[in-house]
């Protein structure tokens, strides 16, 4: 029983998304648009919409679903709140979520706890300016490359791009072939592209194929907060006691 308890958590942290949640503080029609294109990739059974321009979603919205696609084009209504909550959900279970542009730019930054060690993989220097608009990976194997041609990758892009720095313990997936980080993976397993899903015009299917591929198993999974450790453990010693009664 024991075994099996633990062996279906490490099922749960692998398991490929299906229903994808785009949080955005955004215009709708861009944010539409973003839906349209991530359901045109076939990988998902669900993509819905959350506006966070007025409103920070509740985490127990947020864990209603596989995955999360985050970014900003306006500042959020709270921005350490979106932070915080979006931190939340990915440590305490949410299978994959991945922070897009501009929430690494002034002044459309997301703050608060993704903003630290270790879910941030991609931080907000505080400098922006355009980028080259080709992808070039460092880590030419990690699984989201998977299918993807890099070279037929095209992505909007503009002066207020950040030009980031790589987080504490972060692993850099890609840059744009100039020295500007463009994608990386946190030490617990976020996924930052430093990409705008939101301009559908300036973006083509191989760019949101490639967004589709952050969402697959890859990094390590989230690390559970030390009071969470506690209970996982007290249910372990719970499991073992229930087991060694059924032995005598």
């Amino acid at each position: 029983m024991l075994v099996a308890f633990v062996a279906s958590l490490s099922l749960a942290q692998v398991a490929a998304a299906t229903s994808l949640l785009l949080v955005h503080a955004d215009s709708g029609s861009y944010a539409t648009g973003a839906q349209a294109a991530m359901v045109a990739t076939g990988r998902f059974t669900t993509v819905d919409t959350y506006d966070a321009n007025s409103v920070t979603p509740t985490l127990a919205y947020l864990s209603g679903y596989d995955a999360i696609l985050a970014w900003t084009n306006y500042i959020p209504s709270d921005r350490i709140g979106l932070g915080d909550v979006l931190a939340d959900y990915y440590e305490l279970g949410g299978k994959a979520l991945t922070v897009a542009t501009y929430s690494f730019s002034d002044p459309w930054s997301l703050r608060g706890e993704l903003t630290t060690p270790p879910f941030v993989g991609l931080t907000n220097l505080g400098t922006n300016g355009d980028v080259s608009g080709l992808l070039s990976a460092v880590v030419p194997g990690d699984v989201i490359f998977n299918g993807i041609n890099l070279a037929a990758v095209s992505y909007y892009h503009n002066s207020n791009f950040a030009h980031p720095g790589l987080g504490a313990g972060a692993q850099l997936l890609a840059t744009d072939g100039a020295g500007i980080y463009m994608i990386a993976r946190s030490a617990n397993g976020v996924i930052n592209v430093n990409l705008f899903p939101g301009y559908i015009s300036g973006n083509n299917d191989e760019f949101y194929n490639l967004l589709a591929n952050t969402f697959q198993p890859g990094g390590p999974p989230p690390v559970p907060e030390p009071g969470s450790m506690l209970l996982l453990g007290t249910g372990l010693v719970g499991l073992g006691r229930v087991w060694r009664k059924r032995r005598k």
